[in-house]
């Protein structure tokens, strides 16, 4: 097998030995190589490593400043960048961080800080196939973009959202289009970061807007409306609404998969719903706690989600069932996959 795939008998054999306690399967757990599960502990203010194949936190980085929060992981696995938001939730005031953490992966160790005053609460995080960062000013509804985020130093440019409050977004594959929510002007705008002259093309899709996720063409922007406890299809060319679907309410992440399945968060039914790429739910997997971000693995039928009570909830998507939990540190979040 080769090193960058999963063994998913090795990983689920962990996940049962987390459960049994000391004995063979564990001991098949650490004999082989495993993934890492990479999360942003926002509660402890650090991203952890944790092996997948055994459970156990193997790293981590503190990061100065309070609820640094957003990530993204480069293509390279070697660099993450997270944006230091300031505030434990959307709804908390105060003026929130200004900086992004770039993260050294093999060394686990904080590299540098990018100084991106005067924007502040910044949260959504995205990077492009080119590996060029994108974060989202929550406070200033600005989205700035780093052509080259290694060794930036401040931001090489900033577009306006035309939104109030954007929290988070989608981003093309190219970077020449984000998709930003914002939550308190219940709207979705598309901006061009690369066409300055292009003004924010907006849509209405439902009360507080904020997870969303673009289908695998691109053609289609799905996104969660927590308020109206609807999920809105959203043409990114056009801008406008296709169809609308409800909810098991209060959905915090969507993710689409390359089939074009999704996975939703639903922080109040406590559960994760499985859609169909028709917008039919096919399977929901309650999860004994409240999920409030997801990640798939790349090359398996795994996903995770982030609970509210400290721990991570692991499913096996094929099976549509709960494989079982990793203790975490406070406040656990969002998530990346480090192959092997």
């Amino acid at each position: 097998m080769p090193a960058t795939l999963m063994d998913r008998r090795t990983c689920l054999s962990g996940l049962a030995a987390l459960a049994l306690g000391p004995g063979p399967a564990r001991a098949q757990a650490q004999a082989g190589g495993s993934d890492t599960l990479l999360v942003m502990e926002k509660g402890d203010h650090a991203l952890s490593f944790y092996e997948l194949a055994s459970g156990r936190r193997t790293g981590r980085v503190v990061l100065p400043g309070e609820y640094p929060h957003e990530f993204a992981v480069d293509r390279a696995g070697a660099h993450a960048y997270v944006g230091l938001y300031g505030a434990r939730s959307s709804t908390t005031p105060g003026p929130g961080g200004d900086a992004v953490y770039v993260v050294d992966l093999r060394t686990r160790s904080l590299a540098r800080t990018i100084d991106c005053a005067p924007f502040r609460r910044l949260h959504g995080v995205r990077l492009d196939a080119r590996d060029r960062l994108f974060v989202l000013s929550e406070d200033r509804d600005v989205l700035l973009a780093f052509d080259a985020p290694q060794g930036a130093e401040r931001p090489d440019r900033a577009v306006r959202t035309g939104g109030i409050k954007g929290h988070l977004f989608s981003l093309s594959g190219d970077g020449e289009s984000a998709y930003v929510a914002s939550i308190l002007s219940n709207t979705v705008t598309r901006v061009r970061p690369f066409d300055p002259a292009a003004l924010p093309q907006a849509a209405a899709t439902g009360l507080w807007p904020e997870g969303s996720a673009l289908s695998p063409d691109e053609g289609l922007l799905y996104v969660a409306n927590r308020r109206s406890a609807t999920l809105t299809a959203l043409a990114t060319e056009a801008m406008t609404v296709t169809r609308t679907v409800p909810t098991r309410g209060d959905v915090v992440r969507v993710e689409c998969g390359p089939d074009g399945g999704l996975m939703l968060a639903n922080l109040k039914d406590r559960s994760v719903s499985l859609l169909d790429p028709g917008l039919r739910e096919v399977a929901v997997v309650p999860l004994q706690g409240a999920p409030v971000a997801l990640a798939r693995h790349p090359s398996s039928p795994l996903a995770f989600a982030a609970l509210e009570d400290d721990r991570i909830a692991v499913i096996d998507l094929q099976a549509r069932t709960l494989q079982g939990h990793l203790a975490t540190g406070r406040e656990p979040d969002v998530m990346a996959v480090l192959p092997a």
